[in-house]
């Protein structure tokens, strides 16, 4: 009998990770950075819960025992944990003497920071056909803890710093580029129980990355996907936090600020590219999700 998942709490990285153990900046929202700490049990780490940010945790001392969509799996020194957005996850055992640095973020920032191509495919990359522990080599581990270091350094001077957000980012960039590189020697895929709903959530999102040019009506993918739209909504916001109308125009959005980015295109070959009937309502729909027109968020950018 497949096994039944739990009721979980949902936390999103604002109110997740504001606590005085993440090093925070509120110009970067949506990226934290835990350095050289001890890995603290709280009360909401004892229950199943979710969150809607991506966390890559390194083990520098000591044993941590997280469980992740019900797999237990024991991290101990040079061990990385990469636990992707909506997992199920909680926290079973800490050893006393435990010690951690991690990096936290979410999608959102990645789409911030000009990554659209590691945006799109890094939830898939490390969802729950890979293993999220990884035994490191010392070299490796060294590696990742200076880039951590690095990085809660470029976030404490952030603001003394005349390109302080530039500094972080590109900081962020190398980081996040060793990860994907290290991840040819150590992600390796297993085979569990993934439950229906999950599995729904990954083939929705596979019909997005091929469609949302040309289709934004929720009604139409779960045609496509032979259930209602009303199921494909509320199994989408289960576990993702986001509705399918969301999460098609968060697809959208990225796209659009990607075409923006290209000053040889007009707004209107924009619009006309990502199937709007004209460039009116393509300004109003940018407006409604990002603040600002168009034309003001190509002059801003």
């Amino acid at each position: 009998m497949a096994r039944q998942s739990p009721k979980t709490s949902f936390y999103k990285h604002t109110e997740f990770l504001s606590g005085p153990d993440f090093n925070t900046n509120p110009n970067v929202p949506g990226f934290s950075v835990r350095y050289n700490q001890p890995f603290f049990k709280q009360g909401r780490f004892k229950h199943h819960f979710r969150s809607d940010f991506l966390n890559i945790l390194l083990i520098l001392k000591g044993e941590i025992t997280v469980s992740l969509n019900l797999e237990k799996y024991t991290a101990k020194k040079d061990s990385l944990i990469i636990v992707s957005p909506y997992t199920i996850k909680k926290v079973e055992k800490l050893s006393k003497d435990n010690f951690v640095s991690g990096v936290n973020f979410t999608i959102d920032f990645l789409t911030a920071i000009g990554m659209p191509k590691i945006a799109v495919e890094l939830p898939d990359y490390f969802s729950s056909q890979y293993s999220p522990h990884w035994n490191l080599k010392r070299k490796d581990a060294a590696t990742l803890q200076l880039l951590m270091k690095q990085l809660n350094e470029r976030i404490s001077s952030m603001n003394e710093q005349v390109y302080g957000k530039e500094l972080l980012y590109h900081t962020f960039y190398i980081f996040i580029y060793e990860v994907y590189d290290m991840s040819k020697k150590y992600a390796t895929p297993i085979s569990h129980h993934i439950s229906r709903k999950e599995n729904l959530v990954m083939n929705f999102q596979h019909l997005l990355q091929k469609q949302f040019r040309n289709i934004r009506n929720v009604q139409t993918y779960a045609e496509q996907l032979n259930i209602t739209p009303k199921y494909l909504t509320e199994t989408v916001k289960e576990i993702t936090g986001k509705t399918a109308g969301e999460l098609i125009d968060s697809y959208v959005m990225l796209e659009a600020k990607l075409l923006l980015d290209d000053p040889l295109l007009s707004i209107a070959q924009i619009a006309d590219e990502l199937n709007f009937s004209d460039q009116s309502f393509f300004g109003k729909f940018f407006k409604r999700h990002n603040g600002v027109s168009p034309k003001e968020y190509r002059l801003s950018s």
